[in-house]
């Protein structure tokens, strides 16, 4: 442990270019108030480069090819170089590697969390036996994991994890930017995108994966695009070349801005009138809230973050996810149509979602799994008086 109780966390994921687990490690990171180092075990990027702008050290370890048949050993003389006191993974290639790796260094306490199992997939990989009982071999070696969502544990559940109650649900944090503040970021992006100031232009975050139905989108958007909208896709994967055969077939090519990994999202959101999500497969929905929390309309399948929750239909209308390819199709662009034709400025983050999903609240939640799970493991620990409790939901 640090001096003044302060403890010493390493994070650990696959990689720091761009996406939803990646921009949570950075905000957990920055709102912590234990001693944080993050370590990507292929690549850096985008999130590399603000987590040191924030002044939070980055070890990248390059661990592609033949590297990684010493990646275990390589990241154990890492950590026992950097002798923290947690181990957090995240990922599925973070946690083959991190896990075994953080005990071999004698870390005392190492957490997982899950971002990306869902019911018939993990990340992306279909869920075979082996796949599982690998999962749950590791598992048993974290002292706790941490699902990102109700619908997350319950997942997990049902694959097996979490059945000793050492399954603790977080929700991951969001930075709700004030809109305000992001009013200069509009034409700049539009300039740069080559898109007009007076365009309506369409939004849509996430990897370029089947998952996420960015096809589905273009399909449904592609009369709107040929009127003069524009649609923009922020975000990398293998099916990029696919897309844009797509919207070259659909001839919308000129109108579909495939941006790439991006770290400055909340600025693109600013040239953005309307976020649409056709994915019928997440476990918490992170740029449908992120979104809402900038001010803009949305069209969504699934976020089972915003289950439950009071929203004005002009500001989120949610698409049901059992219409067939052509009725989905027209929903999409009803509904697009529709929040266009509001034209509701950008409003701030709904009270509801800021005090749920803020990261405040859950870096603060997360640091005290941390304290408790030290305090358990090393009861003198407490007697710095820096171990605080705090609130996060057992399940």
């Amino acid at each position: 442990m640090t001096t003044r109780g302060r403890l010493r966390v390493v994070h650990v994921i696959t990689t720091l270019t761009t996406g939803g687990a990646e921009r949570q490690v950075e905000l957990l990171a920055a709102a912590s108030r234990h001693d944080v180092a993050v370590v990507s075990l292929y690549t850096g990027g985008v999130v590399e480069d603000a987590l040191r702008a924030r002044g939070i050290p980055v070890h990248v370890l390059g661990m592609d090819g033949w590297r990684k048949a010493a990646a275990v050993l390589r990241l154990a003389r890492l950590l026992r170089r950097l002798q923290p006191d947690v181990v957090h993974v995240h990922l599925l290639s973070a946690q083959l590697w991190g896990i075994p790796a953080a005990r071999l260094a004698g870390v005392p306490v190492v957490v997982s969390t899950e971002h990306s199992i869902m019911d018939t997939t993990i990340e992306g990989r279909p869920k075979s036996e082996w796949l599982r009982r690998l999962y749950l071999a590791l598992e048993r070696r974290t002292t706790e994991t941490i699902a990102v969502s109700a619908e997350t544990a319950r997942r997990l559940r049902a694959w097996g994890v979490g059945t000793d109650r050492r399954l603790t649900v977080i929700n991951p944090p969001i930075d709700f930017t004030p809109p305000e503040t992001r009013a200069a970021d509009r034409s700049a992006v539009r300039r740069e995108l080559g898109i007009p100031d007076d365009a309506v232009v369409i939004g849509a975050v996430g990897r370029l994966d089947v998952v996420k139905r960015h096809a589905t989108l273009v399909r449904a958007v592609a009369d709107q695009l040929r009127r003069g909208r524009h649609l923009v896709i922020v975000g990398d994967g293998s099916l990029r070349a696919d897309l844009e055969r797509l919207a070259a077939e659909l001839g919308v090519a000129r109108a579909v801005h495939l941006t790439g990994p991006r770290g400055d999202v909340p600025a693109l959101f600013a040239a953005v009138d309307v976020l649409v999500s056709a994915s019928r497969d997440e476990t918490f929905g992170m740029a449908v809230v992120e979104a809402l929390g900038a001010g803009l309309p949305v069209v969504f399948e699934q976020c089972p973050a915003l289950d439950g929750l009071p929203l004005p239909r002009d500001r989120a209308r949610r698409i049901d996810r059992d219409l067939d390819a052509a009725d989905e199709r027209e929903a999409l662009a009803e509904a697009v149509d529709q929040l266009v034709a509001g034209g509701a400025e950008l409003r701030p983050a709904p009270d509801v979602l800021v005090d749920r999903y803020g990261t405040a609240r859950t870096a603060a939640a997360v640091d005290g799994v941390y304290e408790r799970l030290v305090t358990r493991c090393a009861p003198s620990a407490s007697s710095t008086g820096a171990i605080r409790s705090t609130t996060q939901s057992q399940v």
